[in-house]
């Protein structure tokens, strides 16, 4: 049982675990009210119920970090997050399955993320130490360690995937939707109903998947990104962050579309339904991507997260101002579409400085 106890002026409470096989008590003090006290000590409660705080020192730090992923990140994370997770657990069993946690040091850490650093991409090695640098955090909050042997450590990895921008030039973007609306609406696949609203709109595949008829405003050309799909699980997750849940204005020639594609399809759940009855994966969209460009001769194949950077680089390129396009992307800040569009807004600057320069000549 827990003990509750007012220590000068705050509050203070005593919960009792297992460390190493022996009972210990674990005290937070600092509480401005009895209740608050109260409440952290049921949270510790219940989680020593559910074993998340049965801790031993001795334990394989493969295995407590395969314990903390089930309990703290695997009920809260998408389908692909938990195969990045499950990666990482699969180097740490590798290169440290008989080192206990509490034998864990920097020096270690930090010669296993050079060995990494030799074979893998260094988005690779930074997503590994995030991931045990988020677990070390937990230990430490749980007396388990003491001190962050993650600190200080350093990433290194070889040149990944090519980092610029994926995206369609204007004309081929623009071959790629006649392609599309050349054939009737009522003809056309699934995914390429999804390949325009992506185009049109700069919306991720989750979100653009997740659609139902109840997020189309048609009579006002807005469309409501509340909720992502994820396809994998089969079921419906918050949006990315916060910012992601928004409203997108749509181009006239887009509803359109859509209240021809209502009328044939008003009767299913989602927007744009497969022949499972859910959504179209987004392998089977990328396929259907390709097959259109390669119809149109493109000498550029994108994916379907390719049409999102497509369509911000053609507003950028038109003069949009940043602001807007970052909200219309619901990026949750505008520093992040100034980072990943920085070449766009380089060149579109230089443009400005050049007429500015112009004017400013003819003063």
């Amino acid at each position: 049982m827990a003990s509750i106890y007012k220590r000068g002026k705050s509050w203070t409470a005593n919960v009792f675990v297992l460390k190493d096989g022996e009972r210990r008590r674990k005290t937070k003090s600092g509480f401005k009210t009895k209740s608050a006290a109260q409440g952290w000590a049921n949270e510790m409660e219940v989680a020593k119920q559910k074993h998340a705080l049965t801790f031993n020192t001795k334990t394989p730090f493969p295995v407590y970090f395969d314990k903390w992923f089930e309990i703290y990140k695997k009920p809260f994370v998408t389908y692909s997050t938990v195969r990045w997770y499950k990666l990482t657990s699969k180097h740490l069993h590798n290169a440290f399955e008989n080192v206990t946690i509490e034998n864990m040091t920097r020096a270690r850490f930090q010669k296993f993320l050079n060995e990494m650093g030799e074979k893998y991409a260094i988005e690779t090695t930074k997503k590994i130490k995030m991931h045990v640098h988020q677990m070390v955090n937990s230990a430490i909050a749980e007396d388990v360690i003491i001190k962050d042997f993650t600190k200080g450590t350093n990433t290194t990895g070889l040149d990944g995937k090519d980092r610029n921008l994926k995206f369609l030039e204007a004309d081929t973007m623009k071959s790629l939707v006649t392609n599309i609306v050349s054939r009737p609406v009522g003809e056309r696949p699934v995914t390429d109903m999804m390949i325009l609203t992506g185009l049109h709109t700069g919306c991720r595949y989750s979100e653009i998947a997740a659609l139902e008829w109840s997020d189309i405003n048609f009579n006002n050309s807005i469309i409501s990104i509340n909720k992502t799909w994820d396809s994998p699980r089969k079921l419906f997750k918050p949006t990315k962050t916060k910012t992601s849940t928004r409203k997108v204005d749509v181009p006239d020639v887009l509803i359109k579309d859509l209240t021809e594609w209502y009328n044939l399809h008003q009767n299913t759940t989602f927007v744009f339904t497969g022949s499972n009855n859910y959504p179209p994966t987004n392998e089977a969209a990328n396929k259907q991507l390709t097959r259109n460009l390669k119809e149109i001769n493109s000498d550029k194949m994108i994916t379907f997260h390719g049409l999102r950077h497509t369509h911000a680089s053609w507003l950028l390129s038109q003069g949009v101002d940043v602001k807007y396009v970052s909200e219309r992307l619901g990026h949750s800040s505008i520093d992040i579409t100034l980072s990943v569009y920085t070449h766009l807004l380089q060149t579109q600057r230089n443009d400005q400085t050049n007429k500015s320069m112009e004017l400013l000549n003819n003063l």
